[in-house]
């Protein structure tokens, strides 16, 4: 994971203290990594070094992934909450606290379990593909926890955009762009050498946790400014104010007059 920030700024001042932390456990990070690829091994689920071999063969392709790696989590990310906020009002404080919490526990995974990323680990031959691009040196970074591969916060914050996305509107274009870019997120970290499938599983289940305790989940069924369904024909909401306005227009009868 890479922080973007302005020239002199400084990150988070809790993420700065893991990192420094977890730096100072570079072998424990390894042969926590070494004990994922076991598992994945075990499982038949690790095609990370296949997917890096393919990105490294095209190297188009490796630039724009590497790019997308480094921008997109972030921006899109920060997109879906602004949009949220200014057109959701009523799902901004349920999301807003779901993020921060997934952030504030991932924190803790990263502080008790360092792992370092394929790319790091000695003798696994995987090809850093922001080293090999150029990307790493020209984005603006300050150095990254380079051990906090489990769980993937960028897969856990694309796991948030489409669960946001999903509870917010019924657009198609909009819930299929959220989808492709988790889909995406996924392929590009596991590609770029960057995180292992189990890492991937970390990040999307540890969103899913966090936002059926903390957040709102979102309805199936979206609506907005509808009234539930009633029996007769209608919306009640609908019904109810046509009675009040065929009311107001009806003249009032007469006491003793005929009905």
């Amino acid at each position: 994971m890479r922080w973007r920030v302005a020239p002199g700024a400084r990150p988070p001042f809790v993420y700065d203290r893991v990192r420094d932390v977890a730096a100072t456990r570079a072998g424990e990070a390894i042969s926590n990594a070494r004990r994922l690829q076991s598992v994945e091994q075990w499982l038949h689920l690790d095609v990370e070094r296949a997917l890096n071999s393919a990105l490294a063969q095209h190297r188009a392709t490796e630039l724009a992934t590497s790019w997308y790696y480094q921008t997109m989590h972030l921006t899109v990310t920060l997109l879906v909450l602004l949009w949220v906020y200014r057109c959701r009002a009523r799902l901004y404080r349920p999301a807003r606290n779901a993020l921060v919490a997934v952030n504030a526990l991932a924190l803790l995974v990263f502080w008790a379990f360092p792992v370092a990323p394929p790319r790091l680990v000695p003798g696994s031959a995987f090809v850093d593909s922001a080293v090999v691009t150029g990307v790493a040196a020209r984005s603006t970074t300050l150095t990254p926890d380079v051990f906090a591969a489990m769980p993937s916060l960028h897969v856990a914050w694309a796991t948030w955009v489409v669960l946001q996305v999903l509870g917010g509107t019924r657009h198609r274009w909009a819930r299929g762009l959220a989808s492709a870019h988790l889909l995406l997120t996924c392929v590009i970290v596991l590609a770029t050498a960057n995180h292992y499938v189990l890492d991937v599983a970390g990040g999307a289940g540890l969103c899913l946790l966090v936002q059926r305790g903390v957040g709102r989940w979102p309805p199936s069924d979206v609506s907005f400014g509808h009234g539930e369904p009633a029996r007769g024909g209608g919306r009640r909401p609908d019904r109810e104010a046509a009675g009040v306005r065929l009311a107001r227009e009806r003249p009032p009868r007469d006491v003793g007059a005929p009905g």
